[in-house]
């Protein structure tokens, strides 16, 4: 029975950002390096399973296309609440003694940008700057707690 269709969800992030230039494109153009690094973090036998959890709402949410902030209407810059919400999870690792830094670093070879300042001065500076976006986002994933 032929159910398996070869779908490569990186490569659709790839085609959907490729030669964006508009605003936050230097962090946007990135999602496709950032979904690994969430793939890698699944792999990980280490990973706690609230993380674990995270990681899988992050990903259906990358995957869902009528999130709050769609890219059908926005083009790339519909990724951006994608984008945060990566964030959140990636920041919410880097501090687990289980994961860290260090792991979503090595996982990052694509990447050529300090993880550690997208993880602190620049989410700051996007979430500050779209934070009617950044609580709905928490409110809809329910990580406002994360975030009191």
């Amino acid at each position: 029975m032929g159910l398996k269709q070869e779908f490569n969800f990186r490569e659709y992030l790839t085609k959907n950002i490729d030669g964006y230039d508009g605003k936050y494109a230097q962090y946007i153009l990135m999602i496709p390096v950032l979904y690994d690094v969430l793939c890698s973090l699944l792999r990980f036998t280490n990973l706690p399973q609230s993380l674990r959890v995270d990681v899988y709402l992050t990903l259906g949410y990358l995957y869902y296309p009528d999130d709050i902030y769609p890219e059908e209407e926005l083009g790339p810059l519909g990724f951006l609440d994608d984008l945060m919400l990566i964030l959140v999870v990636l920041r919410k690792c880097a501090i687990q003694e289980e994961v860290g830094i260090e792991f979503i670093e090595e996982h990052t070879t694509g990447l050529d940008y300090s993880v550690n300042q997208l993880l602190t001065s620049d989410f700051d500076k996007i979430t500050k700057e779209n934070k009617k976006l950044f609580d709905e986002l928490l409110a809809v994933t329910g990580m406002r707690y994360y975030y009191r």
